[in-house]
């Protein structure tokens, strides 16, 4: 069908042309249709209705774990997400700054403690987790590491004896589809990486590699030694990440796991539905099925095998305590029966914090529209260019410490580059950061006429423990997020030290003709020299944010006193109940929790296959 009379503009011609011009109109149409999937039916599923294996959060694990568990056949599973199918901007790289739409996106804000955060509105931080068919994979940075095998060592030092090294290499290597030519051409990276999973790891086209290569030469240059991959070499010095993304798409798992087992007969998906309680019998503390809410009307839906809670680290724990699992005192102070005494529900609460770090210098110029309509073009055309790569970051990173001989990283930087007098800034930093308007001017001033160079400053480490309560019975009523940042006076040090190490970019070849720190105006550190130890104390305490890799509130080990879950996943005190997502780690990994995440759900579909089908 022709999208113009074609004839009616076209001036007169002669031979094909057009012909030409009106197939080529004609295959750009047709491209944007490629970017859609098809979304997963929502098919009528009757109340009281059993199954096998009844999975909570179709998520980053969840989408994970309902693939295994149906490669058994005769398990009937059924997989129940609060969100519903990722729209056409979670399969862009370039539009990932976009999804932050309440049917996408949790958008939780942190508790204000009136201490930390006095610089951002309402002293409140963005919280961002998916809602959505794969989770926060389907709308993070795309960034894929593997963590440090230091990180994964404690695990198993507190008692965690089914996470040994071998166990959790042969389950990355299960996830990993390792398809970028040039780090396949290095035997040892190769032999690195799985080649047969799900998930394809590649590096994204950069558009400005030139730039990218000037600033990993800056950081070498500060002793972040450029190494060619990150992950092999435990996730210290500088280079290129290597991403979920495959053809210039990204490689949530919803793509990877779930869609392409979303018909099979003998799993059910019920999307849009958000689990209000955990079925528990009184007397033998046995989980059996799940209260759901859809569409206004209360079901109830049977496990005879188990319920698994999928649901990240907000809302695992707060359907635990929903269900009467948690702290004993605070459930009966919000009117909830306590079932099973659990007190380290929804406590042990890691995140990587994030201090801004503000460079100004030259850089790339805003894109003319008729350069953002090239972009469009290329991405329709072959998925390449600008679209193709994350917007939030870009594709470079450092991880560095302040040890000679550091057993693993302490600190990471990533990097987002704001060109010259982007005239969006405000909004920009509003929405991602809120910061209040003094700091978003003294930003948008000096981008005016310079490029910002924002670093993005991680603790990867932290001290401090944060918590997730209750904040009434009503399980559609948002739980109370506490980060608790800095409330351990170690990871202040820590972060100023790392912070004074790498603001010395600007004295690097590439920042010290023309590039300069600049200050994030803010009260209360206006009168602190810039870049001294107290003005970026200052700036911890008042502009501290988050990478949004919540972890740890379910977290796992033999006692039931200071754990939520066993070795292999199962909640204590309750039979037939089991959770794989973030929320048991003991410590949260090095790096972006992605990779991690998805690993954590390939090991616990391993333990389910060996408790239920002799699998090893």
């Amino acid at each position: 069908m022709a999208l113009c009379n074609y004839t009616s503009c076209l001036a007169p011609t002669t031979g094909t042309s057009p012909q030409l011009f009106a197939a080529t109109l004609q295959y750009f149409a047709a491209a944007q249709c490629l970017l859609n999937h098809q979304n997963i039916p929502d098919t009528p599923i009757l109340n009281y209705q059993s199954f096998d294996f009844i999975i909570i959060g179709g998520g980053t694990a969840g989408s994970v774990l309902v693939k295994r568990l149906s490669e058994v056949k005769h398990w009937k599973i059924l997989l129940i997400e609060a969100g519903g199918d990722p729209p056409v901007e979670s399969h862009i790289p370039g539009l990932d700054n976009s999804l932050t739409d309440d049917d996408f996106n949790w958008n939780y804000v942190s508790m204000n403690n009136g201490v930390i955060d006095q610089a951002i509105i309402n002293g409140s931080i963005n919280l961002s987790r998916g809602k959505m068919f794969g989770g926060s994979s389907s709308l993070n940075d795309m960034h894929y590491f593997r963590g440090h095998d230091q990180d994964y060592q404690k695990w198993f030092d507190a008692g965690n004896t089914d996470w040994t090294h071998d166990d959790i290499y042969r389950c990355f290597k299960k996830i990993e589809n390792l398809q970028n030519e040039k780090m396949l051409k290095d035997p040892a990276i190769r032999k690195y990486y799985g080649d047969k999973g799900e998930i394809v790891l590649n590096r994204f086209n950069s558009t400005d590699r030139d730039l990218m290569n000037s600033v990993l030469k800056s950081w070498h240059e500060m002793g972040f030694r450029y190494v060619p991959d990150l992950n092999m070499v435990g996730l210290m010095g500088s280079g290129i990440v290597t991403a979920t993304a495959a053809d210039g798409e990204r490689q949530s798992t919803y793509t990877a796991y779930l869609e392409p087992i979303k018909n099979k007969w003998n799993v059910k998906i019920l999307k849009n539905a958000v689990a209000r309680k955990l079925l528990i019998t009184n007397d033998s503390k046995l989980c059996f099925g799940v209260e759901v809410e859809k569409d206004g009307k209360i079901l109830n839906f049977y496990a005879t095998h188990e319920v698994i809670l999928s649901a990240g680290a907000v809302n695992t724990p707060h359907l635990l305590m929903l269900s009467g699992i948690g702290p004993k005192e605070h459930l009966h102070s919000k009117n909830v029966t306590c079932l099973v005494e659990s007190p380290m529900v929804g406590q042990n609460l890691q995140d990587h914090l994030v201090v801004p770090i503000t460079v100004y210098g030259d850089g790339p110029e805003k894109p003319t529209e008729k350069e953002t309509h090239r972009d469009i073009i290329d991405y329709l055309l072959d998925r390449k260019g600008r679209l193709a790569e994350s917007a939030k970051f870009t594709d470079i990173t450092a991880f560095y410490s302040t040890k000679n001989k550091p057993y693993h990283p302490e600190f990471q930087l990533y990097l987002s580059i704001v060109p010259k007098n982007t005239t969006d800034l405000d909004v920009l930093l509003k929405s991602q950061y809120r910061y209040k308007d003094s700091i978003i001017d003294s930003m948008t001033k000096l981008n005016k006429n310079h490029s910002l160079y924002f670093f993005a400053f991680n603790l990867l480490h932290p001290y401090s423990r944060g918590n997730i309560s209750l904040n009434t019975n009503n399980p559609m009523d948002t739980p109370l997020i506490f980060t608790n940042y800095f409330s351990d006076p170690r990871d202040l040090k820590l972060a100023v030290q790392g912070l004074k190490m790498a603001s010395k970019v600007v004295k690097t070849s590439f920042f010290k003709n023309g590039g300069f720190l600049g200050r994030m105006n803010w009260e209360a550190c206006d009168d602190f020299e810039l870049d001294s130890e107290a003005y970026w104390e200052c700036v911890s305490m008042n502009m501290v944010t988050s990478m949004s890799h919540l972890a740890g509130t379910c977290r796992m080990g033999p006692d039931p006193k200071t754990a939520v879950v066993t070795s292999r996943l199962k909640v204590h005190g309750v039979s037939h109940l089991r959770v794989v997502d973030a929320s048991v780690m003991p410590e949260i990994t090095s790096g972006n929790i992605n990779g991690p995440c998805i690993m954590i759900a390939e090991r616990g579909a391993e333990f389910i296959m060996e408790d239920y089908y002799n699998f090893k």
